[in-house]
């Protein structure tokens, strides 16, 4: 199967990715009608673990909308033929950076849960750590990629 091109790797990658736009779109729509009306539906101790819940998740949501939309724009460039720009190592930067937005968030919900006595399971995991790495080392590989390109295309 190609990787470039109509029919390709890259283009039932995107559709798949479309498809899991929609789903995030419909799932913070959901999740912030939750958070307005969850105050007004309970109270108690456990309806602080439940807001404290919801609203990760919808920070968690936030983030995988805004990295989909970047692997998109990401696939647009690999479908044309042309990864190797400096938009793509930019957009490697963004989703690394909002991926650890995604796991500071982890440590802000843990801290507010012990503040108010909320019982939030939220796990720090290592590979998590590991893998927003490799989206940096993968940014400054398409950058390298870009001014190598860039470089060849110079040469006659």
């Amino acid at each position: 199967m190609r990787a470039i091109g109509k029919g390709s790797l890259s283009s039932i990658l995107a559709v798949g990715l479309h498809i899991t736009r929609v789903i995030i779109f419909l799932a913070i729509f959901g999740l912030a009608m939750a958070m307005i009306f969850m105050p007004l539906a309970s109270d108690g101790p456990e309806s602080v673990s439940g807001y404290f819940d919801v609203a990760y998740s919808f920070i968690a949501a936030l983030v995988m909308l805004f990295v989909v939309t970047r692997l998109l724009e990401i696939l647009k460039t690999l479908r044309f033929g042309s990864p190797f720009v400096k938009e793509n190592a930019d957009r490697f930067r963004q989703v690394g950076y909002a991926l650890l937005i995604g796991e500071g968030a982890k440590f802000v919900f843990s801290f507010l849960s012990l503040i108010f006595g909320a019982d939030l399971d939220i796990d720090i995991e290592l590979i998590a750590w590991i893998a927003i790495i490799a989206v940096f080392v993968l940014s400054e590989v398409f950058l390298e990629g870009a001014r190598m390109k860039e470089e060849q295309d110079l040469t006659v």
